[in-house]
């Protein structure tokens, strides 16, 4: 073996190692749910009978297309792992289940309205939050605006969904911004 070639190989593991580090999200996935945070937060205190039916679709549609982004992104680094790739399916996906045991509450009748977005605030705070803790921090400040807000639903009337979409919009643009401008170097 010739030392460029030797120097090839360790240049093309130091690229990977160094990948490695980085988050796996690609820019378009903080662009995908910042916009779908605004419009279904927002549509709490604006179309709050849209509510249901916009995360019925937005939801797992955004899921789905959330793993084919990152499956892409892992790819043209050449670092698909299946391992860690299982590890995020099962992260969200049981997140998604327990919303919609939850919904069961709404449709028993057991909570109602204002109550059932709490618990799947609630819910959705805490994946979000684990989600930071395990796979990119950037998901503890989105976790940590979730459970503020959730404080805010309890003792502010007008707005609180709204404000927290937009946060939480706003948090995810400057994050897919800044992972632009990364991936561009």
């Amino acid at each position: 073996m010739t030392n460029s070639k030797i120097e090839s190989d360790i240049g093309y593991v130091k690229d990977l190692v160094t990948k490695s580090g980085e988050s796996t999200q690609p820019a378009s996935f903080y662009y995908l749910w910042g916009v779908i945070l605004m419009v279904g937060f927002s549509l709490i205190d604006f179309a709050p009978r849209w509510v249901g039916l916009f995360w019925m679709i937005a939801g797992p549609a955004g899921g789905i297309l959330s793993a084919f982004l990152a499956y892409k992104a892992e790819a043209s680094k050449g670092q698909i792992n299946r391992k860690v790739g299982i590890k995020y399916a099962l992260h969200w996906s049981g997140m998604a289940v327990i919303v919609l045991l939850a919904i069961l509450l709404g449709v028993k009748g057991f909570v109602q309205g204002t109550v059932l977005s709490q618990v799947i605030l609630l819910i959705v705070a805490l994946g979000w939050w684990t989600a930071g803790v395990h796979f990119d921090r950037i998901f503890l400040w989105l976790g940590g605006i979730m459970m503020l807000g959730f404080l805010g639903t309890l003792f502010i009337d007008r707005y609180v969904w709204t404000t927290m979409g937009v946060l939480l919009g706003l948090v995810l643009i400057v994050t897919a911004i800044r992972q632009g401008k990364k991936n561009v170097r």
